[in-house]
């Protein structure tokens, strides 16, 4: 399976559909610059659900808010437009690839998994004192769309690449690049370029398991890196049997060396307290953000 020429699975993600926007008038309006919040809440309030989700997102632990947020126009204030435009995108990949395959696949793991992610992202931009970034909910929760989309449009080779995972208790790139020979984040990469997507989000997706590669969004990158981490080590993967995370992933001293360097102050204890946080969070969610891409 591994000689399969990666041309060939390029030209089938071609002939994928184009994301359906949530809502046109929507989109449209963040492509004003000078759009206010009170314009972009009263088109949201129009559909119920979602002020609902983008309320339950505001509220989320992960943010540190001190107070209940009980208003839409609150929200806005808190997640900003732009991490508001990135939700909106969320809602609309998740939609795409809403339809489950019967078997081989626990699809409300995976989006749990990334879901998490996503929160974890927030909070290490928090953690680190990083520059706020909008792209880095969004980037967090479409990192592993690529597994999405080999369920969905490569789906007999995707079996054999969790069977691959379960049966060798090895990660996805491992066995993606020995089954077909090319991975999920390759592919969605491809996907997001091909949709537009700003390239900021493209790279944090195409390197978020080595962001010691990418040149141009290194930090959003290694959030991403970190998140994916973190969130495996908290006791969320996307598929119970793959190879498990360790926190001696970070006992590379190039590794370590490398996120030091780009700012990023990580030891054993921070790591260790990192993880006791981010189960805190989660434990404090219960289902409520968990579940904001629920129907």
């Amino acid at each position: 399976m591994a000689a399969k020429n990666i041309d060939t699975f390029i030209e089938r993600i071609e002939q994928i559909p184009t994301l359906p926007i949530v809502s046109n008038q929507i989109m449209t309006l963040f492509s004003d610059e000078d759009v206010s919040l009170k314009k972009v809440a009263g088109l949201i309030e129009k559909d119920q659900a979602l002020a609902v989700k983008i309320l339950k997102i505001a509220n989320s632990a992960f943010y540190g808010t001190l107070s209940k947020v009980s208003t839409l126009d609150h929200a806005l204030i808190i997640l900003g437009i732009g991490e508001v435009k990135g939700i909106l995108l969320a809602f609309s990949i998740h939609n795409f690839f809403s339809e489950s395959t019967d078997e081989g696949f626990d699809r409300t793991r995976f989006w749990k998994h990334s879901v998490i992610c996503s929160q974890v992202a927030k909070y290490l931009v928090r953690h680190f004192n990083v520059q706020k970034d909008d792209t880095l909910f969004l980037s967090g929760l479409i990192h592993d769309m690529g597994k999405v989309v080999f369920d969905t449009y490569f789906h007999e080779e995707f079996l054999e690449i969790t069977d691959y995972v379960s049966s060798n208790h090895e990660n996805f790139s491992k066995a993606e690049k020995d089954v077909l020979g090319i991975t999920h984040y390759q592919v969605a990469a491809e996907l997001l370029k091909r949709w537009k997507f700003p390239d900021r989000v493209i790279m944090n997706v195409f390197y978020h398991h080595a962001p010691w590669h990418d040149k141009n969004y290194v930090t959003g990158s290694i959030i991403i890196y970190l998140a994916n981490i973190f969130t495996k080590l908290a006791g969320y993967p996307c598929l119970p049997s793959e190879k498990k995370t360790q926190i001696s992933q970070f006992a590379d001293p190039k590794v370590l060396d490398f996120i030091a360097q780009s700012g990023f102050d990580l030891d054993h204890d921070a790591i260790g307290k990192i993880v006791h946080q981010i189960r805190e969070y989660v434990s404090a969610e219960g289902q409520d953000v968990l579940s904001f891409l629920e129907r």
